[in-house]
């Protein structure tokens, strides 16, 4: 059973997101909070595999929050709750140790989708946030801190896995596209992670974005 925990100041979001999740198989909402600091104090005495958190709280935000606990609990597997579309929302929270991202009107299937892939150490992004942040990122590229594609010579296989990486295909649906095992899928992403510099899913979809590798 996937345990999770659910911190949002809106009591209506909250209940929600736990009748969606309560539709899921093998999933459970164990916990619920109105604010980050009533999070943030839980951690010591309660493990949550993965916790949907608001991205805009009043007091403490999510994301400051987020840093804190990962900094707690640096396995900590959580996912950023948002009605925004907003560069810096995305590259802090990934920066800063979030595995997910979603939008507060997203289905039942991505919300499940979301929370199994984080569970299993993978990172999520809906579909319908990639294609609303894709602009926004373009638009920001001078502000994001990464090397330019112009010194980077990627491969045929290189560009075909990242293309399918911001599809947000798991690694078994990589391997499958591919037509390679699952093995050397988590080869070739470790390669090109150290060619591009980035340390997960989302730090390669960033630099893609930004270098216009990929039109999402």
């Amino acid at each position: 059973m996937i345990k999770v925990a659910i911190v949002d100041d809106h009591k209506l979001v909250r209940e929600g997101i736990g009748l969606l999740i309560n539709q899921l198989d093998e999933v459970e909402v164990v916990a619920e909070f109105s604010n980050a600091q009533y999070w943030l104090s839980s951690l010591n005495a309660h493990e949550y595999d993965v916790s949907l958190v608001d991205v805009d709280m009043p007091g403490m935000s999510g994301i400051t929050a987020m840093k804190e606990a990962v900094s707690m609990q640096p396995g900590l597997k959580v996912i950023m709750l948002t009605m925004h579309n907003d560069v810096n929302y995305f590259r802090d929270a990934f920066i800063n140790g979030a595995r997910g991202f979603v939008l507060k009107d997203m289905s039942v299937s991505d919300l499940s989708q979301a929370i199994r892939e984080v569970h299993n150490n993978n990172t999520y992004f809906s579909t319908e946030f990639l294609n609303t942040l894709a602009t926004g990122l373009k638009d920001e590229t001078s502000r994001l801190d990464s090397q330019s594609v112009k010194d980077i010579k990627l491969t045929t296989p290189e560009l075909n896995l990242i293309t399918n990486i911001c599809k947000g295909y798991t690694n078994k649906e990589l391997a499958e596209s591919l037509f390679l095992s699952v093995k050397t899928i988590e080869s070739q992403k470790t390669r090109l992670m150290r060619k591009i510099d980035a340390k997960n899913n989302a730090g390669i979809i960033v630099w893609a974005i930004k270098n216009q590798v990929v039109d999402i």
